[in-house]
């Protein structure tokens, strides 16, 4: 099974738990945490994907960091996926339930970029377009600062982007520059 596919059936069976209980917003809250600190931790992400590493130990440094800080369905279904021998592909079924949460609320990550961090009102003008133009549901934006990008923005959701960065223009007035197919027709 690939894990991409065991990832999204673990993610799925959580989700309908948590749901009937009526917990499920409590633990995406907790599940996001949960991913950011797999993000952030690659010592972390290793240990679980290593088979050298023994399970008592997996579920001790589980227990070390989540028990009695996140909801107490999650931290078991955590300590099954360890035992169950899933461990390595913690990271993965969170990120897979964070989508489908995402998807059952009809929510759109929406990533802006740009050179500076951009007005609220400027943000706001152009999520309210995209929402009307693309008929998305709620927006969970992301925003980042990127230099490169030197003006303009960039702005990413689902496997949709609208680059309208300055650097994107100049790359293409470069590649038009270099492109000299143009003088050899009229020289």
């Amino acid at each position: 099974m690939s894990a991409f596919s065991l990832a999204t059936r673990y993610a799925k069976s959580l989700i309908q738990l948590v749901n009937e209980q009526g917990r499920l917003e409590q633990v995406y809250k907790d599940i996001k945490d949960v991913n950011a600190i797999f993000e952030s931790n690659r010592d972390l992400k290793l240990m679980f994907k290593s088979p050298i590493i023994h399970t008592d130990r997996k579920l001790n440094v589980v227990q070390q960091l989540f028990e009695g800080k996140i909801d107490s369905v999650l931290y078991q279904f955590i300590t099954l996926v360890i035992k169950k021998g899933r461990e390595a592909y913690l990271n993965e079924i969170t990120h897979s339930f964070i989508l489908q949460y995402n998807e059952l609320k009809n929510i759109t990550p929406v990533k802006i970029s740009s050179a500076i961090k951009l007005d609220e009102n400027i943000v706001k003008g152009i999520i309210d377009t995209l929402k009307k133009n693309e008929k998305l549901g709620e927006v969970e934006l992301t925003e980042e600062v990127d230099a490169n990008i030197i003006g303009g923005f960039v702005l990413q959701w689902g496997d949709k982007m609208i680059d309208s960065s300055v650097s994107r223009r100049l790359s293409t007035l470069k590649g038009v520059i270099e492109d000299d197919s143009f003088v050899k027709k009229y020289s």
